[in-house]
């Protein structure tokens, strides 16, 4: 397996345009998924804090308004599109849907994950893409949810994802599946094109389990040149980040590839900042823990392009708090990257005095 995926690296390495990554000024941002509070607000805490990017959802990007004002206080601002999550393509066309080997779709509350192998959903994701990136006119780009289906915040750090069903086994996957490996299963190529038959589910997770895995991360660093490419050839110049699931190459069993299909030594090439969801209080990993991943994610992604996110706080009730003393801890790690630190997220900075003090004295704001 390694000898195949090390070749598989070269290849595709090989057959990528030279691209010279031009360092840039560390980025320094935060992310803002929803009009929490006015604008003008928005912005001029951004820039107190020291702030020079904005990562924006698209409910907030639509808003006029808000895209004025940080034109106007000198704030970048990166669109954050979410790729193969898609509730609204879902609705439309539910044979869309992710599926692991007993038929579950890939559903988490509002969140419905979109088969990676389907080129129709792709084509049209393209379009959506090319017209907002037109109608919103972004500094950047971000890539959410470039990856198979799992909900890994939720990963138990000491036991892993377990047996977290890997997606996804629905008609399009496993015929691309079979046709690129050349696998020919002991019953025969199925004869439907919209059906899998349960025997050869089980038998390619039985005896083809190591290149089912390979040919997922396959299938992911496609999607990346498939997207990546479009964007730079419309919008040539135009920094893309993809947000990726912070665990380590060797974490869990090498769940990061095998489950997810993300393999930042094949992505690093298409992005020009990898991004690291860290969120240490979240995930129950603690302090200290920001530091030890980004050391492990050097020996894949080059310094230049790692761009840590770090969480502010908890995202409601429900979730695991974060001390000052923890949140200081995490941003003074993520700071050591050459590229710069994203905030998760904005808005809970708004009524913490405390965090903002930090942030500003860590992020050592102009007069």
């Amino acid at each position: 397996m390694k000898i195949t995926r090390a070749l598989m690296v070269v290849v595709l390495l090989a057959s990528l345009p030279v691209r010279a990554f031009a360092q840039q000024a560390p980025i320094l941002g935060a992310k803002v998924y929803r009009p929490a509070r006015p604008s003008e607000e928005l912005v001029k805490l951004a820039k107190s804090l020291g702030l020079n990017t904005i990562f924006v959802g698209d409910e907030l990007a639509a808003s006029v308004e808000f895209r004025e004002k940080c034109r106007s206080a000198g704030l970048k601002y990166f669109l954050i599109i979410r790729t193969f999550n898609d509730p609204e393509a879902a609705r439309q066309d539910p044979t869309l849907v992710s599926v692991d080997r007993e038929g579950k779709p890939a559903r988490r509350g509002d969140d419905v994950m979109i088969c990676p192998s389907r080129a129709d959903f792709r084509r049209q994701k393209m379009q959506r893409i090319r017209v907002a990136l037109e109608r919103l006119k972004p500094d950047g780009v971000t890539l959410d949810y470039l990856r198979f289906f799992i909900y890994w915040e939720a990963v138990d750090p000491q036991k892993g994802p377990g047996d977290f069903p890997a997606y996804c086994f629905d008609a399009s996957c496993v015929h691309e599946f079979l046709n690129s490996t050349k696998i020919r299963p002991h019953a025969g190529l199925p004869r439907d094109p919209a059906a899998v038959p349960r025997e050869l589910i089980d038998e390619i997770w039985r005896e083809h389990r190591a290149a089912w895995y390979e040919w997922r991360v396959k299938r992911i660093a496609d999607d990346a040149a498939e997207l990546t490419g479009l964007i730079r050839k419309q919008f040539p110049g135009l920094p893309i980040v993809l947000h990726a699931v912070p665990w380590t190459r060797d974490e869990f069993d090498g769940a990061r590839e095998k489950i997810v299909g993300q393999d930042f030594r094949l992505l690093a090439s298409y992005f020009d900042y990898i991004s690291p969801m860290a969120y240490s209080a979240l995930t129950h990993r603690g302090p200290g823990w920001v530091e030890k991943l980004d050391d492990s994610l050097l020996t894949e992604v080059p310094t230049e392009k790692l761009l840590p996110s770090i969480e502010v706080g908890p995202d409601g009730p429900k979730f695991p708090p974060m001390s000052p003393a923890d949140y200081e801890s995490d941003l003074k790690a993520a700071l050591t990257a050459k590229s710069g630190v994203v905030l998760y997220h904005l808005e809970l900075l708004l009524d913490d005095s405390e965090k903002q003090a930090i942030t500003k004295r860590l992020l050592k704001p102009g007069p």
